[in-house]
């Protein structure tokens, strides 16, 4: 379940890079990349857990869902967090 979390949040952060026009100021790169790297984190543990003989994918209901949760909360707070810094680094040197 975390691994198509990861998934469809990653692609709905490359469909707002590449389709949505004011992408300069919002840096929709950088969530891409980072939910890309969650993404390709959890794919790595889906293939090493079916390699161990699980399952490719888990749907354990309470854990499984709150680790989706917590990987995109997190995910969207780093986000938030450097388009905001890069905002007032950029609001900062106009000023000067």
């Amino acid at each position: 379940m975390y691994f198509l979390t990861a998934l469809v949040v990653t692609i709905c952060f490359v469909c707002l890079w590449l389709f949505v026009k004011p992408k300069k100021e919002l840096h929709f790169e950088y969530g891409a990349i980072i939910f890309g790297a969650a993404t390709a984190m959890w794919f790595i543990d889906c293939v090493a857990s079916a390699v161990n003989g699980e399952g490719f994918l888990s749907f354990e209901m309470p854990t499984d869902l709150w680790i989706s949760i917590w990987t995109v909360v997190g995910g969207l707070v780093f986000y938030c967090a450097i388009v905001v810094v890069r905002m007032l680094i950029k609001k900062n040197k106009e000023t000067k």
